[in-house]
C-alpha cells in the first residue's frame, strides 16, 4: 500500500511534472551499451539492490536521449522510490530514431546482464514503440520474464507510420496527431525517396526533433513552422525543400512517404510474429487521446496473444508523454483506472 501511495503522489493528475524523487543512480556498460539503473528508495550503495520490491527492465520508446529524457528519467526515478530496481538500457538505433532488428537483440543483451543488478525475474515495462522490443524478448525467453506492461504499444507499424501522417485510424476514426513526429517517419523512409543528399536532411530533421520533442506548445503549427523556418538556412539548398516538406510546413509529405510506404519492409518491425507465442501476464494501458500510436492498437494487440493474460486498461488521464487532467465527468471513473494502473506498477 505503500509503494502504492508513493506513485500516486508523484504520478497522480495532481502531481508536478517538473519535479522528481531523489535516488541513487549509476551507469554501467554492456558490452560497449550504455545501461542507466535507478536503485530503490536511496538506501546506501551496498544493500540497495538487495531491498528491491521488483526489478523493472525498460523497453524504451523511440527518442534521441533515451534515459536522459527529463520524462524517462523522472518516471524511473518514481518506480525507484517507490522500491523497485529500474534498468534503463539506452538501445543505439532508438537513440538514433532509426529503429531496426538490431535494437531487439540489443534489448535481450540488456535482459542477459540483469544478474549483474538483480536475482529477480523482471517486470518488463515498453514505451511506444518499445513495445516491439518487449514482445520479442517475452516470446523468445517468456520464463524468465515476471510479466509485461505495455504503455502505449503498437500492433501495425504500417498503420502507425500512416497514422503520424494523416491521423487516421484504422476503422475510421479521425484523431488528433501529433505532427512534431512526421519528420522521423520521413526519416526512416528516406532510402525509398529521391534525395540529393539523405545525410544532411536527416541532420536536419533530427536537430529540429531536439528542438521540439517534449514541448507539447509547439504542436502548435504557428510555431513549429516558425522554428523550422529559423533552421532551414541551416540545410543545404539542395534539400531545403524536402527539409520543409518532412516537418510539414511545405504540402506533399503525406505523398511522398505514403508512396515510400508501399515499398518499405518493416517486417523486423512488425510485433505479430511474437504475439502468440507471448505467455504469462500482460498489461496493456493506453491513453484514449494517445496522438502518437492510437489506443485501438491495445484491444489489436490483446486479440492476438490467446495464450497470454492479458488486461487492457484505457484511460484519459495519461496521454503518450505523460499525464492530465480528466474531465469532471469521467474524473471518478479516471481515477479507478488510475489505481488499477499504480496497483500494477506497485507490486
Amino acid at each position: 500500500m505503500l509503494s502504492t501511495w508513493k506513485l500516486a503522489r508523484w504520478l497522480g493528475p495532481w502531481a508536478d511534472s517538473t519535479k522528481a524523487p531523489s535516488v541513487a543512480i549509476a551507469d554501467d556498460d554492456v558490452d560497449g551499451m550504455r545501461v542507466r539503473i535507478f536503485y530503490p528508495g536511496g538506501v546506501a550503495r551496498g544493500a540497495r539492490a538487495g531491498t528491491a520490491r521488483r526489478t523493472f527492465l525498460i523497453a524504451p520508446g523511440l527518442h534521441y536521449a533515451g534515459a536522459d529524457d527529463p520524462r524517462m528519467d523522472r518516471f524511473c526515478r518514481i518506480l525507484a522510490n517507490a522500491g523497485h530496481l529500474v534498468v534503463a538500457p539506452y538501445i543505439p538505433d532508438f537513440l538514433a530514431l532509426r529503429p531496426s532488428e538490431r535494437a531487439k537483440h540489443d534489448f535481450a543483451r540488456a535482459f542477459d546482464a540483469l544478474p549483474r543488478w538483480s536475482q529477480q525475474k523482471p517486470v518488463v515495462f515498453s514505451i511506444s514503440f518499445g513495445s516491439l522490443l518487449a514482445f520479442s524478448l517475452a516470446a523468445e525467453r517468456g520464463a524468465a520474464v515476471e510479466r509485461l506492461v505495455i504503455f502505449g504499444g503498437y500492433a501495425s507499424l504500417h498503420e502507425t507510420l500512416k497514422f503520424s501522417l494523416t491521423g487516421e485510424v484504422s476503422g475510421g476514426r479521425q484523431a488528433t496527431r501529433d505532427p512534431l513526429n512526421q519528420s522521423v517517419v520521413l526519416m526512416n523512409l528516406l532510402h525509398l525517396i529521391e534525395c540529393a543528399d539523405r545525410e544532411a536532411v536527416s541532420a536536419g530533421w533530427r536537430r529540429y526533433v531536439e528542438l521540439t520533442w517534449g514541448r507539447p506548445e509547439l504542436k502548435a503549427r504557428e510555431r513549429f513552422v516558425a522554428l523550422a523556418n529559423e533552421l532551414a538556412p541551416g540545410v543545404p539548398a539542395s534539400v531545403r525543400d524536402l527539409f520543409l516538406v518532412g516537418i510539414g510546413v511545405l504540402p506533399g509529405a503525406e505523398a511522398l512517404a505514403m508512396s515510400a510506404l508501399a515499398r518499405f519492409d518493416g517486417r523486423a518491425l512488425d510485433p505479430t510474429p511474437y504475439l502468440a507465442r507471448v505467455t504469462g501476464r500482460v498489461d496493456l494501458v493506453h491513453g484514449v487521446g494517445d496522438d502518437v500510436i492510437p489506443f485501438e492498437h491495445s484491444h489489436q494487440l490483446a486479440a492476438a496473444m490467446p495464450s497470454a493474460d492479458v488486461r487492457v486498461h484505457l484511460t484519459g488521464m495519461y496521454g503518450h508523454t505523460g499525464s492530465s487532467r480528466p474531465p469532471l465527468a469521467t474524473a471518478a471513473k479516471e481515477l479507478v483506472t488510475m489505481a488499477r494502473v499504480l496497483r500494477l506498477l506497485a507490486g
